[in-house]
């Protein structure tokens, strides 16, 4: 008998939509802001700080559905399957939804592609040049309620969950949580959680539509435990960084950040879900900084910490190791 064929596995990137113009931006930021405007502003903080970064095609518009087909077609040109939309809903306010809706779903070269959503459920806040000296500014709360996620159901039943290029794993639609431990403790613990996820595969059913698949981005076994008795299926994480590693100079080795992916998926092998590994790329936050601010940025006044984006930058992110750690 001839061997069965190897799988090869689902490749998925977590798109964060935040490079076109939205109402939102335009009244935060000024009318037209994307964050292209930090990419342009970005300087070198350190010698061999790899910035300013050029992207090769300049700054496009990824709600336009003619860019989107360019992004489409190299991504999966590359082994790339899906799209994981971070999505922002707040009690029925959205933001940033115009990449996916107006561009992606546009694109006439979509079926190459599947895609699904990650419910970005943090508070918004101003993280884009914010004042050194003062706490973020929240734009926006994030609060769950029964009848809120109802509304989010309905509104991705008619919007996205019909579409044919839906990503299901297993048969059942995809759906992922960033901030999970909170959506179910807001929503009533792990039991009431339970009901309404039960419930909403009810609601699915009437609407010819398979059950939900729920994704929780956690870093803990112990939450996994949790999520799972909520109704979760699987657990993810956004990323996975060296925080114990960081230098004096504020850097983070790369080599450091694959080794706590190492000890991460150790650890999160002991869960009682299973786990969709993510491999992080790099980070390096400077675009978002003021260039007024010195660095290494010093502790901010207001949290007695390093807070976002005044933090680290992982260095030696080079390609080959890349590969490694995928490997």
């Amino acid at each position: 008998a001839q061997d069965a064929p190897k799988r090869r596995p689902t490749v998925v990137c977590v798109y964060y939509p935040h490079w076109h113009s939205y109402d939102h931006g335009s009244a935060w930021k000024g009318e037209g802001w994307t964050e292209w405007e930090g990419v342009k502003a970005a300087v070198p903080r350190f010698p061999g700080h790899h910035q300013p970064l050029k992207p090769a095609w300049g700054c496009f518009d990824e709600s336009d559905p003619t860019w989107s087909a360019r992004e489409i077609d190299l991504a999966a040109d590359h082994g790339i399957d899906v799209f994981l939309f971070d999505w922002y809903w707040y009690s029925g306010v959205r933001n940033m939804q115009e990449a996916l809706e107006q561009g992606f779903l546009r694109a006439e070269n979509r079926h190459r592609m599947k895609f699904a959503l990650m419910w970005a459920n943090h508070d918004r806040k101003d993280q884009f040049c914010p004042d050194f000296n003062k706490e973020r500014n929240v734009w926006l709360p994030s609060r769950h309620s029964p009848r809120d996620l109802e509304r989010v159901i309905e509104y991705c039943i008619e919007h996205y969950f019909h579409q044919p290029n839906h990503w299901r794993v297993d048969g059942r639609l995809f759906f992922s949580v960033y901030q999970a431990t909170r959506f179910v403790e807001e929503l009533g613990g792990p039991l009431q959680t339970r009901k309404l996820l039960e419930k909403i595969d009810r609601r699915l059913d009437r609407a010819n539509l398979p059950p939900m698949h729920w994704n929780a981005m956690v870093s803990r076994a112990e939450d996994a435990a949790v999520v799972k008795e909520a109704g979760f299926r699987s657990t993810s994480k956004y990323n996975v960084l060296a925080h114990d590693k960081v230098r004096p100079d504020l850097t983070m080795s790369y080599e450091d950040v694959m080794e706590a992916h190492r000890r991460h998926w150790t650890k999160m092998s002991t869960a009682p879900l299973v786990n969709l590994p993510v491999v992080t790329v790099g980070w390096d936050a400077t675009p978002r900084c003021r260039q007024d601010v010195p660095w290494p940025f010093p502790i901010s006044p207001w949290a007695n910490r390093h807070a976002y984006p005044y933090c680290h930058v992982v260095v030696g992110n080079t390609p080959d190791r890349f590969e490694r750690l995928l490997r």
